[in-house]
């Protein structure tokens, strides 16, 4: 029994509801971190309804890709006889897949993963050093590269995609431990790189740089939002780009793409490799604002490569115009600008940190595709996130999708202060909720809220 004299210790009061009036509570007790001094405090968390917006975005981006690839696909197989509804099946089924994926990690706590972070990387450089494996590792042999992994009766997979996944859970997980630790060359940057490095070196075997650089966007990202020394990352940037753009140029046909980033479109036209860049100009010219209308594409009778997966960018603004091209980006900006808002928001540092790496992940993928489609950066060749025509790519980005989801079922609400010094809280229904005590249990900025588990400073 507690009683009231001094020195006693009291509990500090509930937080408000942020959730309404169906909300589950539930304890979060983050674990014990590195550092000198101890473990981090526990918080109370509600659990309530999930970011309605992100949601219908992520709706929204599945509905929208799936029309385009059937779009895209219905054309292939008529020169032959064949079915026209081939690929939709196909992808219809990738989709199911994916959404009992999302389904199942929606309703997962996402510090479960936590528990999993290094059996996720072990297996993710397992399965990339399988993929090198002469029979095992199948695709792009004309540049000489290996990207599935195909095991037998089991349907053919790629294991880049799951790296992603990997590295985002691993990450989120050992940037939460560092702390302030990551402000000291050997215990923050260098094993940083190391882990990275291995990773972007397994990938760039097979090879993929498109992957690579992305794999080295999200994770500079976390550890940016983690806290990291600027001048020490701004000495790994420097080092990672001087790196990659000594990869590039190592491969012909990489130094052929750049070489075609720089050309004119009839330069484009006559260069070796430079039709499928071509034909997607030809697609955005001849959309115009729009379009040709949904189906009526005539690029994709042949003369576009790839115009279901990489390409498909171009089908869509040849068919929607440049309206429905503006809507799509309208679509990844929208997922983009919620998720970051879960991330600083999240309940905790592994929170902050897995909504980071998973927002990065789609939208800097995204950026890539679009860019390269539309020759405004060198082009690589990566999907396009929910569009473009795939498997293990569409359900990876749906189980990250339902684990966003997740974190945001558990956010709290940034905390302003009021004319009177007060602290107002604006809860996910737009509620304001005014508090008169000095403590809180959120954290404010961003930077702050990964202190809890940093130790002492």
């Amino acid at each position: 029994m507690e009683h009231a004299g001094r020195g006693a210790v009291r509990r500090p009061p509930p937080p408000p509801n942020f959730g309404g009036s169906r909300t589950t509570e539930t304890r979060v007790a983050p674990p014990k971190v590195g550092g000198r001094g101890g473990a981090a405090r526990g918080r109370r968390a509600r659990v309530h309804e999930p970011d309605y917006w992100l949601l219908m975005t992520i709706v929204a981006l599945l509905v929208f890709g799936t029309v385009m690839v059937f779009s895209a696909t219905f054309t292939r197989n008529l020169p032959s006889g064949g079915d026209p509804f081939y690929y939709l099946r196909r992808q219809l089924l990738m989709v199911g897949l994916g959404v009992t994926a999302f389904l199942v990690t929606m309703h997962i706590d996402y510090r479960v993963w936590r528990r999993y972070s290094i059996a996720a990387l072990a297996g993710a450089v397992a399965l990339l050093i399988l993929v090198l494996v002469p029979g095992l590792g199948v695709g792009g042999e004309e540049v000489g590269a290996h990207r599935w992994l195909n095991l037998g009766p089991l349907p053919q997979f790629q294991p880049s995609e799951l790296a992603k996944l990997a590295l985002i859970f691993y990450m989120a997980d050992w940037l939460t431990k560092r702390g302030p630790r990551l402000h000291h060359w050997t215990t923050g940057i260098l094993p940083f790189s190391v882990i990275l490095g291995v990773l972007v070196f397994l990938v760039m075997l097979e090879p993929d740089l498109g992957t690579s650089f992305l794999l080295t966007v999200v994770a500079v990202s976390m550890f940016l939002v983690a806290g990291a020394d600027l001048k020490q990352l701004a000495l790994f940037l420097a080092s990672g780009a001087c790196a990659f753009f000594l990869l590039a140029l190592a491969a012909p046909y990489r130094r052929e793409r750049l070489s075609l980033f720089t050309l004119s479109e009839e330069e484009l036209r006559l260069a070796d490799g430079g039709w499928q860049l071509f034909q997607s100009r030809l697609a955005f010219g001849s959309g115009g604002i729009p379009g040709t209308g949904l189906g009526a594409s005539r690029l994709k009778y042949g003369w576009l490569p790839e115009a279901h997966t990489d390409a498909i960018f171009a089908v869509v603004a040849e068919e929607l115009g440049l309206i429905g091209a503006l809507c799509l980006l309208a679509l990844f900006l929208l997922l983009a600008v919620r998720g970051y808002q879960i991330a600083f928001r999240a309940a905790d540092p592994f929170g902050v940190l897995m909504a980071t790496g998973i927002v990065s992940w789609v939208a800097f993928q995204a950026m890539i595709n679009v860019g390269g489609i539309t020759s405004t950066i060198p082009f690589t060749g990566i999907p396009l996130p929910f569009i473009s025509y795939g498997g293990t790519s569409l359900v990876a980005v749906m189980a990250t999708m339902g684990i966003l989801i997740n974190i945001s079922r558990q956010t709290v609400a940034p905390v302003k202060r009021d004319s009177g010094g007060r602290k107002e809280r604006m809860n996910h229904k737009g509620t304001k909720t005014t508090k008169d005590t000095k403590k809180d249990i959120t954290r404010g900025p961003m930077a702050e809220r990964l202190a809890p588990e940093a130790g002492e400073r």
